[in-house]
């Protein structure tokens, strides 16, 4: 199993629902709300600020370099209505409870087993939002209730229209401890600039829940805004800076297939959109695993101006957490009408973050959301091609084809990776138009996506195009160069100009710093990690220094690149047991580590395997176990997942390593084990179906004391 990061206590979760049961009061957040109403019956209640109206499908719409956020947070005002009494004190439960309205709500005359209670109208100040929310464990099944809204603007009142009311399929994961506690109720809805707002809960062959409330979120001004570029803005300059004393690769310099890798595109951050983290759970997010994706539209009004974006998803946030009780805002992603995309879910846009927007499939998914209804009007083709290019990019980190067809997404087997939220649930998400527009998503992430280049095994130090190994000779620690020759057999060792006399753990690192050569890392008995660039000709320059701290990680090696960024990356065993992965950066330090899982019982090597299954993306490690190996299938930044032994008894063995493969393949890898007892190297080649083609002899090689 994959990661799953420390979840907070149900009894602080309660506390906090509680809290924010009793209390009406100023929250520091956003701004404007995106109302989410039912794509089949919303209709656009025309009482919000002019704005660009969207485009048809096909239309043309430019993606501006720069957006206008605020500067500071932004003080909104939450006012929850009481419309049935709260639970007594200290119940948590709404099970078995029948709601007594207040004096905030009246009751219509029942007709036979239906019964509505309206809200009285309550003031709006500003560009308001509204949803209703009642007690956890009521039991009000989705089938049994409706609900509306109405706006007062100049003395009349609109029509009454649907608010979007999918209990079951908008929602954090069921028997997750985000659930446990949250809210039912309906999907916020926009209303704008309004003078008033009412509400009504229409049930039918269900008691009125307790501790029904209306909530009315009405925003504050920004004191003052600036106009910034994405801040997740890497792209085509996704390149860390060199670290002191290393010089860039030329411009011209020929790249390995390590290069190739698809980049990440133009995100605007949390703190872009006025996100107030204090307003969210603290504590770690959860993460775990992402086979697909799904596509979902916040189904409020179209009529929206670029610099009310960030408003509007501060206001779906202060919704989720504050009145639903989430962990924090559902999506992991959110992009405007204009094709930019926005950060949703705290934890990382690289991470497996689990959100709280496909119940059921959030552990094992991403969700992104279109702000807009596109049940009415057809998406502009800057958000179709946004979506292709974060599906692409999103998805690749995990090695899921963009386009790829029946995927396994928790305990489902969807007919493709991308789908659309209606395609796990009973609700019309993401409206008709941006759902017709799903084969040209899927199309666009598949064409998007570099291929897994990157996550090959990368073994050449000579440049010749067979994979090469590194050793250090035992009796004067200099380090050597052992070659192959495209036939399994080794030719003779070169040696380079360095001297391994600190050298604790050698390893090949391939295209480390992705300038087109092979180069060394090593691993000192200080416990720093030093990159030694190469230059395809067995000279290498002087080591730097990438990491520090090391002397206790004993099971490390390069293990091509997990995190799905281009760059190789490290795999080894923290002192706590965890094995974790530490980014490569090229020649920067390396990245912070985190836990790809909490520990592999009894390992005593990590090796760097590659891509030893062509069915994804994603690379492979193994682990030596005793006298047996465990390969591990990866999930990317989702962790360690499965494994399996392939069979092959490592107790006459004392050196084990991963190349690629031997005979000049562009993909795959194989295994080379040397008997302890003669010196004799073996080569078990691998044929990327779990077996074993060949096991050749490669020859002798004594004398040398470290492999890598």
């Amino acid at each position: 199993m994959s990661l799953q990061a420390g979840q907070q206590p149900n009894e602080v979760r309660r506390a906090r629902s509680r809290y924010v049961a009793s209390t009406q009061q100023l929250l520091v957040l956003g701004v404007v709300l995106a109302a989410l109403v039912p794509a089949s019956t919303v209709v656009d209640l025309k009482v919000v600020r002019p704005g660009e109206e969207i485009p048809v499908s096909g239309g043309q719409a430019a993606v501006p370099s720069v957006a206008q956020v605020p500067a500071d947070p932004v003080a909104a005002h939450l006012e929850e209505i009481s419309l049935t009494a709260p639970l007594a004190k200290g119940r948590e439960s709404g099970h078995g409870v029948v709601g007594r309205l207040t004096a905030e709500a009246e009751k219509a005359t029942p007709r036979g087993d239906a019964v509505t209670v309206t809200s009285l109208p309550q003031p709006v100040d500003g560009f308001g939002t509204v949803g209703l929310t009642w007690a956890p464990g009521a039991g009000v099944p989705e089938e049994a209730v409706r609900a509306d809204v109405r706006t007062l603007v100049d003395g009349a009142w609109s029509d009454w229209q649907a608010l979007d009311v999918h209990l079951d399929d908008h929602a954090p994961d069921p028997a997750s401890a985000e659930a446990d506690g949250s809210r039912p109720g309906t999907m916020e809805a926009i209303v704008g600039e309004v003078d008033q707002v009412q509400t009504r809960l229409r049930l039918t062959g269900a008691d009125m829940p307790a501790d029904l409330r209306l909530a009315v979120i009405t925003p504050g001004e920004a004191v003052s805004t600036r106009s910034e570029s994405p801040e997740i803005d890497t792209g085509a300059d996704d390149a860390p800076e060199p670290a002191d004393g290393v010089e860039s690769a030329d411009e011209g310099a020929a790249t390995l297939s390590a290069a190739a890798y698809t980049p990440k595109p133009s995100i605007y951050s949390r703190r872009q959109w006025g996100a107030d983290e204090s307003v969210r759970e603290p504590g770690p997010p959860d993460y775990h695993e992402v086979r697909g994706g799904f596509v979902h539209h916040t189904v409020n009004t179209n009529s929206y101006t670029r610099d009310q974006v960030p408003g509007i998803i501060r206001s779906i946030y202060v919704y989720h957490v504050q009145s639903r009780g989430w962990r924090d805002i559902g999506y992991n992603f959110l992009l405007d009408k204009f094709g930019r995309i926005w950060e949703g879910r705290y934890g990382g846009v690289d991470r497996p973050v689990v959100g709280a927007h496909t119940s059921g499939y959030n552990s094992y998914s991403f969700g992104a959301s279109a702000i807009g209804n596109f049940d009415n009007v057809a998406p502009p083709s800057a958000l179709v091609n946004a979506f292709g290019t974060l599906f692409a990019w999103k998805l690749s980190l995990h090695g899921v084809r963009g386009n790829k067809g029946s995927t396994r997404i928790g305990d489902k087997t969807f007919r493709y990776a991308i789908n659309g939220h209606r395609d796990a649930g009973s609700t019309a998400c993401p409206g008709r138009y941006l759902y017709a527009q799903m084969s040209t998503i899927r199309s666009q992430a598949g064409s998007k996506q570099a291929g897994w280049a990157a996550r090959e095994l990368q073994s050449q130090i000579s440049g010749r195009g067979y994979p090469d190994l590194v050793a250090r000779r035992a009796a004067d620690k200099r380090i050597f160069v052992l070659r192959t020759d495209g036939n399994a057999r080794f030719g003779t060792p070169r040696a380079t100009n360095l001297i391994g006399g600190t050298s604790a753990t050698l390893m090949n690192a391939g295209d480390w710093d992705r300038d087109g050569d092979g180069d060394i890392l090593i691993r000192h008995t200080d416990g720093t990690i030093r990159l030694n660039r190469g230059n395809g000709t067995e000279t290498f320059a002087t080591g730097v220094i990438i990491g520090r701290n090391f002397q206790s990680v004993s099971v490390i090696d390069v293990v091509s690149d997990i995190t799905g960024d281009g760059w190789p990356d490290l795999l080894g065993k923290h002192p706590t047991g965890e094995i974790r992965v530490w980014p490569g950066r090229g020649t920067s330090a390396l990245g912070a580590s985190y836990m790809m899982r909490s520990g592999v019982s009894g390992s005593s090597q990590v090796i760097g395997a590659g891509r030893f299954y062509a069915d994804d993306g994603s690379p492979e490690a193994i682990f030596k176990v005793s006298s047996k190996l465990l390969i591990f299938r990866t999930n990317g930044p989702g962790g360690l997942t499965t494994q399996s032994d392939p069979g092959i008894d490592t107790s006459v063995f004392d050196f084990i390593l991963a190349t690629k493969d031997l005979r000049g393949a562009s993909t795959g890898g194989d295994l080379l084990l040397r008997r302890k007892s003669d010196g004799m190297w073996f080569a078990y080649e691998h044929n990327q179906s779990g077996g074993w083609d060949r096991k050749v002899q490669m020859g002798v090689v004594r004398g040398y004391d470290q492999f890598g």
